[in-house]
């Protein structure tokens, strides 16, 4: 008997890859190395299409939020973007909304370094290593959410091509890592941002912290438990720890 032909999920593909876009954009904007400020809002106009369509469904983050980040990235220069990332975040690691997972409800240092391992090892698992020179933790929110842009990418294409099994596969790994970690942190980063500005970051975590959330919900996770914040000495992103990166033309690539 031949070989039961795959079945192409043409409608399941585009909605992937819409998800796929909206990671992209976010993790794109929290990047620190970015080369093309101006890039940002040209980013950002596919990603914002898809989320107004969702949201035009009900399906995704309040239509209000998508607007006001529009607006905000239309209106901001790249070079002042810039400068508000540095003043938000700042050059080193912030104490007061880091942008690294690892600060958040890891009290120990060995606890931050297997945190960090295990953040490393979801990389694995799917081919992906550190690009040459980015000089970024594999916990850093950019990154994180890059990995999920590459899975919902991935998952699209096995719809089309690959068929249930692969599909399933990566849908539980998107389960896992929103469960595991961008959930239970990016909640608490977006109001600690919330403190510390008004400007476009403040809105363009809000973003992201619904835009997770709404993610979770779809892919059907209970409510996270949110881990708390209390500042701790930073882990020194040039000791020999596990660490990814990625350019702003690029994902994370296969070895």
């Amino acid at each position: 008997m031949a070989a039961e032909a795959q079945v192409s999920d043409e409608g399941g593909a585009a909605e992937a890859l819409g998800r796929s876009t909206v990671y992209r954009f976010l993790s794109l904007v929290f990047l620190p190395t970015q080369d093309d400020p101006d890039g940002w809002p040209r980013a950002g106009t596919e990603a914002l299409s898809v989320l107004r369509g969702m949201a035009s469904d009900g399906r995704a983050v309040p239509l209000e939020t998508v607007e006001h980040v529009a607006r905000l990235l239309h209106d901001d220069a790249g070079p002042a973007l810039r400068e508000e990332y540095d003043r938000t975040f700042g050059h080193q690691i912030s104490k007061d909304c880091p942008l690294y997972e690892t600060q958040y409800g890891t009290g120990h240092v060995f606890q931050q370094a297997q945190q960090l391992a295990d953040i490393a090892g979801f990389y694995r698992a799917f081919g992906l290593e550190v690009a040459d020179g980015a000089g970024e933790r594999v916990d850093h929110l950019s990154l994180e959410l890059e990995f999920m842009h590459a899975l919902t990418y991935r998952e699209a294409y096995a719809r089309l091509h690959h068929g249930a099994d692969h599909v399933a596969q990566l849908r539980e790994a998107q389960q896992a890592f929103l469960r595991d970690h961008l959930s239970r942190w990016v909640p608490i980063l977006a109001r600690l941002v919330g403190r510390k500005t008004h400007g476009v970051y403040r809105h363009l975590v809000d973003l992201a912290a619904a835009w997770v959330a709404v993610e979770a919900t779809a892919l059907g996770l209970p409510a996270a438990e949110e881990v708390e914040y209390q500042p701790e000495p930073p882990l020194d992103p040039a000791e020999n720890m596990p660490s990814c990166g990625l350019t702003p033309d690029s994902i994370m690539r296969p070895p």
